[in-house]
This record gives C-alpha cells, structure tokens and sequence, in this order.
C-alpha cells in the first residue's frame, strides 16, 4: 500500500497527549475529515483533529499524557495514497508527478524523476534524451493527466525557462 507523507509530528501540545503537526499540505483542514493516520510505521486512530490557521493539532488513541506525545516528535505522519485527496484541493502530490512523462507538442522531453521544492516554485527535474530542470508554472503546464501518466507542455514556454542539465 502506498502511503504520502503529510506532516511531521512537531511537539506535544499541553497535558493530555495531544501532539502539533508540522503540516506538508496546502489544506489542513482535509485532517478534520481523516480517522487514522501512520505515525512513523505506526497505524493510529485519530480520535480528534483541530486547526488553528495552518496548524494542526491531533490527539491519538492510546496517548494520553504529554509523555507519551514527546515519543512522537519528529516521526513522519502519513496517510494511504487512496485517503490522501482529502487534503488536497486541486493540486498534485509530489509522487502522483514522479514518474508522468513530459511530452511538447508531441515530442517526448523526458521523465519526471524528482521535484525540487525551494520555495519560489517547485523545479521539475526532467530526465530523458538530455536532461532539464524545469520551474512548474501554470503557464508551462498545459495539463497533467495522472491516469495517462502525461503532463503535456508549452514549447514557447519551455525553451523560455527550461534549464538544461
């Protein structure tokens, strides 16, 4: 089964086991709506969820005091892939795009085989015939079709702000 990492369990949050999450998605609110969740390679059951702004708070069966929620920090949250698109809201996860190929008008340019993230945009590393590193921009995107495995490209866009590698 495959699972998408979501966050990183932060710190304990005051007296009674509840822990704050570092949140890796763009919706948490998507947690309200999650039952269990895999703590390192722990399955947990969420027996209640919070946000406050962009953080998440989560308290978990079987922790119940601030000692038991210290064990957790810095373990790695994740969810089953088929769970996950409750906490997106019509963007992709990282490993739906490792793997699509790039193809511009026709022609192949490569597979996706990473993407970087720094902040200002995320930067495709694309590996075929020669190698790119390309930023993702709407403008650049055409479209992303995850059953067909294809992200299709605009050329102009393309020799515009590809880099090659």
């Amino acid at each position: 089964m495959k699972r998408i990492v979501v966050g990183k369990i932060a710190k304990p949050q005051g007296i009674k086991g509840e822990v704050k999450l570092q949140c890796y998605v763009d919706a948490p609110e998507g947690f309200l709506r999650i039952r269990e969740v895999y703590v390192g390679e722990n399955l947990m059951h969420v027996s209640r969820a919070r946000t406050v702004g962009a953080d998440v708070f989560l308290s978990l069966e079987g922790v119940s005091d601030r000692n038991a929620a210290e064990l957790l920090r810095d373990l790695e949250v994740s969810v089953p892939r088929d769970k996950a698109d409750a906490l997106k809201t019509g963007e992709w996860f990282v490993s739906d795009l490792v793997g699509l190929r790039v193809v511009c008008e026709g022609e192949e340019m490569g597979t996706v085989v990473d993407v970087l993230q720094y902040g200002a945009a995320d930067i495709f590393d694309v590996r075929g015939a020669k190698n790119y590193l390309v930023p993702f921009l709407k403008a650049l995107v055409l479209s992303i079709d995850l059953e067909a495995g294809v992200m299709q490209v605009d050329k102009a866009k393309w020799r515009e702000v590809c880099c090659e590698n």
